[in-house]
């Protein structure tokens, strides 16, 4: 597969396998205002801006700040954290990253507090990744180029973008990757992705080196 001089990471679903994690804060969460959550929709959930899913579910606009705050401070209850879990190449990636001296970068919609968190949970070293870019880095969204572009910025890139690449596990990383006019991956262990040219697909990490 071509190299790249900068890859960045879309955290949730991409490096670690935290669906089980997410399951739980989004019921206890929604349980929080009254709303309940059906665990099948947590991968689907997962990829999509939080009032988005807020507003599909009809919960009660009066409580979205509460049910925000919920979110963050679920993320880092003990029962979460350890429904996080390595995907099996997860080790060996890191390990490659770091023994090849890798530049590599975490963009995702998750705070980066409980990101580092996580890590330190699974015994990943912080500065194994040089830039971390989450929800309070940038102004909007994905698919929305901020997040790329901000941590094209904190990691003073100045390259050729056609020398990044962004992975994520879903479209909307995709599109943020398209927009940003980096090169885009999707990384796809469960076969639910058509092929495109906007992305190329793989199904393991260590697919990147290869």
């Amino acid at each position: 597969m071509k190299k790249y001089d900068l890859y960045l990471f879309d955290f949730d679903g991409t490096i670690l396998d935290t669906m089980a994690a997410l399951e739980f804060v989004f019921s206890v969460s929604y349980e929080h205002v009254g709303v309940k959550f059906d665990p099948k929709d947590t991968v689907e959930f997962s990829r999509i801006p939080l009032d988005v899913g807020y507003k599909r579910l009809n919960a009660n606009p009066e409580k979205w700040w509460d049910f925000a705050k919920y979110i963050e401070k679920s993320l880092d209850f003990k029962e979460a954290l350890e429904r996080n879990h390595p995907y099996p190449e997860t080790y060996a990636f890191i390990d490659y990253l770091r023994k090849n001296k890798i530049r590599a970068g975490i963009v995702t919609s998750n705070k980066i507090k409980h990101v580092k968190e996580v890590l330190e949970v699974m015994h990943i070293p912080e500065d194994t990744f040089e830039v971390y870019v989450g929800n309070k880095e940038y102004k909007f969204f994905k698919p929305h180029a901020d997040p790329v572009l901000q941590a094209l910025k904190r990691a003073k890139y100045e390259g050729p973008l056609e020398k990044v690449v962004y992975v994520g596990d879903g479209y909307n990383d995709a599109l943020c990757a398209n927009n940003a006019g980096v090169n885009a991956i999707i990384i796809d262990r469960i076969n639910a992705f058509e092929k495109s040219d906007k992305y190329t697909i793989i199904t393991n990490l260590m697919e990147l080196f290869k």
